[in-house]
């Protein structure tokens, strides 16, 4: 049991998990294999870039499953009777998560020249879009006058 003492997380009520999930991510080691990069296209799109030199698309496994895309990838590295002066291409096996929002799919997911791109899209729901309120001036009624 997590006794709260911070003055501010006690002010919130319900929020157990919240506050579970910034415990989690405060222990949380960031792997830096392989390298990657996430980019806002626009408003309502992303993309994912990995570096994955020497994979090939057999190699590699996405998916998503309860907001959470997974890639992982493996190479059966063995080697054809090659000996090798350097080895410093990475070609381990890996795997890799990213916590998606929610409405956010996965749209594409392509490898081109050593580079898994992801393209991810927002969609967002008509109940959540800004809605235009019309702004109406009260109607007068105007008296006429009759002619006596």
């Amino acid at each position: 049991m997590n006794f709260i003492t911070n003055p501010i997380m006690k002010s919130f009520v319900g929020f157990d998990n919240l506050f579970d999930e910034f415990e989690r991510l405060s222990t949380y080691k960031e792997q830096s294999y392989p390298a990657y990069n996430i980019e806002k296209i626009s408003e309502s799109d992303y993309k994912i870039s990995l570096a994955l030199a020497g994979f090939s698309e057999k190699d590699i496994i996405a998916e998503v499953k309860d907001g959470v895309l997974s890639i992982r990838a493996s190479l059966n590295n063995s080697v054809d009777g090659s000996s090798f002066i350097h080895r410093g291409i990475a070609e381990r096996s890996f795997s890799r998560q990213f916590r998606l929002a929610d409405n956010i799919e996965v749209t594409n997911a392509e490898l081109v020249n050593g580079m898994l791109i992801i393209s991810l899209h927002r969609n967002i729901p008509e109940a959540e879009l800004p809605k235009q309120i019309e702004i109406k001036t009260p109607s007068r009624k105007i008296l006429s006058k009759k002619a006596a």
